[in-house]
Order: structure tokens, then sequence, then C-alpha cells
């Protein structure tokens, strides 16, 4: 029996029961990275969007329980997904934190995308496939895709993308 003031638990479920964010100026940084590449660029974004006074969380998602992401992801009004192009397809961990988000109904967020591939980077699409399963998404303008490493070029998208995750 509860017997504490009410107060948080009814706030709490409101917003659960309207899909809202506990924290909507937070942003999660899901990434799921091979070689370590796309983890290094995610770390520069966490970087330049704390710089701009946003409340970042990283996750690595080669490494945390996929509980924790799926967790982080619904507390944070904000998500960017980075991951690695891999045999033409998303690598793994991303995938199964996609499918994840899925079946738990994830919706009403905005969404960023980061991708990787030396040859032809194709997660980015492949995310946004993904995403298009869901509701209430809304997708930044810019993506950023690396070729192995952060450029000139990467780093000008990933300055678009920061403005366009702090402009909210």
């Amino acid at each position: 029996m509860l017997t504490e003031d009410m107060g948080e638990y009814l706030r709490l479920y409101d917003l659960w029961s309207q899909w809202k964010p506990e924290k909507p100026e937070g942003i999660l940084i899901a990434h799921a990275s091979i070689h370590g590449n796309t983890a290094y660029a995610s770390e520069a974004l966490k970087s330049k969007l704390e710089r701009k006074g946003a409340q970042v969380t990283m996750c690595d998602l080669t490494a945390t329980d996929l509980s924790y992401a799926v967790t982080s992801a619904f507390y944070c009004g904000k998500l960017v997904l980075a991951c690695s192009t891999y045999d033409g397809g998303l690598f793994p961990p991303m995938k199964a934190f996609l499918d994840h988000l899925q079946t738990k109904g994830f919706r009403n967020r905005r969404i960023g995308l980061m991708e990787n591939g030396s040859w032809a980077p194709a997660a980015a699409r492949l995310m946004r496939v993904e995403l298009e399963k869901m509701k209430e998404l809304r997708l930044c303008e810019t993506d950023v895709s690396l070729r192995g490493a952060l450029n000139q070029t990467s780093e000008a998208q990933m300055d678009a993308l920061v403005a366009e995750l702090c402009a909210e």
C-alpha cells in the first residue's frame, strides 16, 4: 500500500499514458560501432551538443544491456541513432534496438541519424525504414554520413544536426 504523496506517481502515469518523455529536453545518443569510429563520432557529437547546453546521455549498444538502452530512449525527448553499415545492412545491435523500440510502441520523439560506411554507407536509409514502422517520430532533415572517420564534410553535417536538435 502506498502511503506517500501520490502526485509524482500520477504525474509519471500521465506522461507515460501520452507517450511523452520524462526528460523532453534530454538527448540520447545510441551508437553501434564496429571498429570504434562511429563511437568516436558519437562522442564528438555529444561534446558539440553539450557545448550548446544540451543534456546528453550516451549508450553503446554493443556493450549495454538492451533494457537500459530502451529505458533511456523512452526517458529522453530526442534520440540520435549512430550506426555502421554491416554487410549492406544495419549492425545487429542497432537492428535489435530498433526492433525493441518498435515492439514497445516507441513514438513521439525527435530523431537524428548518423551512419558510417567506408564503401557504401546505407545505415541511415535502413534506420529510416525501421523508424517508418513507428508512430509520431520527427526525423531531422540532416543526416551525418561518415566514410570511415570524421572529416570536414561530416563535421559540417554534424554541426547542422546539432543546430536542428538544439532548435527545439
